[in-house]
């Protein structure tokens, strides 16, 4: 991956804001600055926080993170680094079957020119499928939506309905 093509720290913590909002099942989610870089850990006060004026040497950066619970109580974080690996996981992974599919519109967002990529957004589940896969390795919970082919959600039973063919309302909402 060429230097021109790295994903910024705005658009990952991107995907963990959509990740967060697609997911209600999340709590206590605290937003913080932190810095990154060889021995950052250093500059951080005994609290762990990093000063706003924090002099930042050679390497280092400021970045982001975002702690929250999941729905077993478990604390969790996500830092550009988690996001990019979960990105990573998707990208260069080998995923067939509806996983694969479920991963196109990544993998195709990914492998646009960088200022092509940054006009594209992805949807809330895209981030979710995203920030889950830093989190867990795979889509573990719902991303808040089903499939959806040309605007319309799939159903694989279509022709067999006896309402003309369509779902019922509450599967098409």
């Amino acid at each position: 991956m060429s230097g021109e093509h790295l994903i910024s720290d705005d658009e990952t913590r991107q995907f963990a804001e959509g990740f967060l909002e697609a997911s209600p099942w999340l709590g206590d989610a605290e937003w913080e600055n932190i810095v990154t870089g060889p021995n950052a850990a250093h500059l951080a006060g005994f609290d762990g926080a990093f000063a706003a004026d924090a002099e930042l040497a050679e390497g280092h950066r400021w970045s982001w993170r975002v702690s929250f619970s999941d729905p077993t109580g478990t604390k969790r974080s996500l830092s550009h680094e988690t996001v990019l690996k979960g990105l990573s996981h998707i990208v260069y992974g080998d995923h067939t079957g509806s996983e694969g599919f479920r991963y196109m519109r990544i993998r195709q967002w990914f492998t646009e020119p960088t200022e092509a990529r940054r006009s594209i957004q992805l949807s809330s589940p895209d981030h979710s499928a995203i920030c889950q896969c830093a989190l867990y390795g795979k889509t573990v919970f719902p991303t808040g939506e089903t499939e959806k082919i040309f605007g319309k959600k799939l159903d694989l039973f279509e022709d067999q309905r006896s309402s003309g063919g369509q779902a019922p309302d509450e599967l098409n909402a």
